[in-house]
């Protein structure tokens, strides 16, 4: 190899050893690798909801889900122990309910509605009386409920609503991140997605007071589910050894090369 060659090895290599602490972290908060395909959102807007599935309330009432949609609403798919984004979910729809122009009980009602069958009314009683308190004083609590219910009755509703998931090996679910705004006849309106912005909220119940189906905002769509950084870690380890050890070769070799040469 000649001088020159090893110079160009030593200078190629010191950028990518240079920024190897900056590639490893950000490798670790990358977060999880992307869910299986079949985890998504198949938007079937203009479809109505089966109205007649049976759920029960925070207060353990039985209620069909047509019954509570009397009026605009937000149906919000969660699970209420979900470790991950559903609490930022709940919390960010709360928080743009409480900025929005639009009044609850007037204008529009919300519904959290658990997909994990094992839940309890008092599992949902205990996330409401949490999530109500990001609300104001005189937020009306009846018009957010928080459902819990058979497996037969929660995947007619998210079946109806393109909303698929999966349970894993640790109870946890893998799932979209996303709410739906239905109209009064539970017909399904428009699909909002991210942080649930409350100018997006309001716009989407504005068209489901009028009753028309809307193409929806494409925003970046979130999952939620746990998964294992130390596996990802090991990876970026190995990289990092390697492109070291190639440095160090590299640079060994040029400083012979260079001894060498004086010698001679």
């Amino acid at each position: 190899m000649s001088m020159s060659r090893a110079r160009y090895l030593v200078l190629a290599l010191l950028p990518a050893l240079l920024l190897l602490p900056a590639v490893v972290p950000a490798a670790d908060s990358a977060g999880p690798p992307e869910p299986p395909r079949t985890i998504s959102v198949d938007e079937q807007t203009g479809a109505t909801l089966p109205l007649e599935s049976r759920f029960l309330d925070e207060d353990g009432a039985s209620v069909t889900i047509g019954s509570l949609i009397d009026k605009p609403t937000i149906l919000l798919p969660i699970y209420f122990t979900c470790p991950n984004s559903c609490s930022t979910n709940l919390a960010n729809l709360a928080i743009a309910m409480d900025r929005m122009k639009l009044q609850a009980g007037r204008d529009y009602r919300a519904i959290a509605l658990s997909f994990d069958d094992e839940e309890t009314p008092e599992t949902a009683r205990s996330a409401k009386a949490n999530y109500l308190n990001l609300l104001d004083d005189d937020f009306p609590a009846d018009q957010w409920r928080f459902l819990t219910g058979s497996r037969t009755a929660i995947d007619a509703v998210l079946d109806s609503v393109g909303f698929s998931y999966k349970k894993l090996a640790d109870g946890t679910f893998i799932h979209p991140s996303m709410l739906v705004v239905l109209a009064d006849s539970g017909m399904i309106i428009k699909y909002v997605y991210g942080t649930f912005i409350p100018g997006d909220i309001e716009i989407a119940l504005t068209e489901a007071q009028r009753g028309r189906p809307a193409t929806s905002i494409k925003r970046f769509l979130d999952y939620c589910f746990n998964y294992d950084p130390t596996a990802t870690n090991a990876v970026f380890e190995t990289v990092k050894l390697l492109i070291l050890g190639t440095f160090i070769l590299g640079l060994a070799f040029f400083f012979i090369r260079i001894l060498r040469k004086k010698r001679g």
